[in-house]
């Protein structure tokens, strides 16, 4: 059994970022080969996600301490690490987030004593060493991946207008200002573009601001966050182009793997682990400018619309399989 540890405080839910597609996909794809996993909540019971993810194995605790019962592998999430419990066997934990502040350094320099540290990029891992104060060498990468759905979904034909996509969460951090900025622009809201906004993020008040200021925008279409794989695949495979205009270090940027994937192009910032997303599809901007944003529009337009052979080479890089495997070879070895 491999038990993923969800934070405290906070309950999986599906729409809301890559830790929770990463986690369920992981479970799925160990339990389609054999093995037993599922997630770990607390403080919930069974208003934790499971709703979200009904594929997915869900056990609500009461207390942290019932993680010492658990047999075989206890793989801590996030912050999860503030649970410092003993474990039967040895522990891993995985940071898909950003780094902490300063003043968590010796609280989380405790966390990781006698655990497994994975990371989900070369960058993110070298961040966490750098702020952890311990070797490289130590981190290990097991990079995000795209579920199969989404190299597999059909296309849709091209359309009069380039259909552009926000997708992320509606947070300062994802750049949606640097958008609302950009949709200023008279070029941006002429014939030639369509853009669609995603209301994801209303799990909190920052997302339900924002969302509130967004009612009756003129300039983009606003859809509702996509619960399901396979409708966030088909929202993808009927895009052009996939806004990521992140202005703080992304750890990794599952989204724009899921994009290439679905054949779609994608304008992210020059930030973080997002460089080290590119399948073929990908152009990089500089963060918090609107007309650079623009610019990359232009040149993702320039390219073309995504051909079949960009889009088999781009199903090549960040496979499920490939990232289980990888989970696997740390935390059994």
């Amino acid at each position: 059994m491999i038990s993923f540890i969800w934070p405290q405080g906070a309950a999986m839910l599906a729409g809301t970022g890559g830790s929770e597609t990463y986690t369920a996909g992981q479970v799925r794809e160990l339990m389609r080969r054999g093995i037993d996993a599922q997630v770990i909540t607390f403080g919930h019971g069974i208003i934790d996600g499971r709703h979200d993810f009904t594929d997915v194995p869900f056990v609500a605790f009461d207390s942290a301490d019932e993680i010492s019962n658990l047999e075989g592998t206890v793989v801590f999430v996030n912050n999860a690490a503030n649970i410092n419990v003993p474990t039967k066997n040895k522990a891993t934990i995985i940071f898909h987030c950003s780094l902490p502040r300063l003043d968590e350094k010796e609280a989380y320099q405790s966390y990781i004593v006698d655990k497994t540290i994975i990371a989900t990029s070369v960058y993110s891992g070298q961040q966490w060493a750098l702020f952890l104060g311990i070797p490289y060498s130590r981190i290990n990468i097991v990079l995000p991946f795209a579920d199969p759905i989404y190299g597999e979904v059909k296309r849709s034909e091209p359309t009069q207008k380039v259909r552009v996509l926000y997708a992320g969460r509606l947070h300062p951090d994802k750049g949606i200002y640097t958008i609302l900025e950009m949709m200023h622009q008279q070029e941006i809201r002429g014939e030639e573009y369509e853009v669609t906004i995603v209301t994801a993020g209303l799990h909190m008040e920052v997302g339900r601001e924002i969302n509130r200021m967004l009612k009756n925008y003129p300039y983009a279409k606003l859809i509702a966050a996509q619960k399901s794989v396979p409708a966030m695949a088909e929202l993808l495979a009927n895009s052009d182009i996939l806004l990521m205009p992140s202005v703080f270090a992304e750890p990794f940027g599952m989204l724009s793997v899921e994009a290439q994937h679905a054949g779609c192009r994608v304008v992210a910032s020059n930030v973080g682990g997002l460089p080290e997303t590119n399948s073929g599809l990908l152009t990089l901007v500089e963060p918090r400018d609107p007309k650079a944003l623009m610019i990359g529009i232009k040149q993702a337009v320039a390219l073309g619309y995504s051909t079949a052979k960009e889009r088999n080479r781009a199903v090549e890089y960040f496979t499920l399989s490939e990232s289980v495997d990888d989970l696997l070879e740390v935390i059994l070895t």
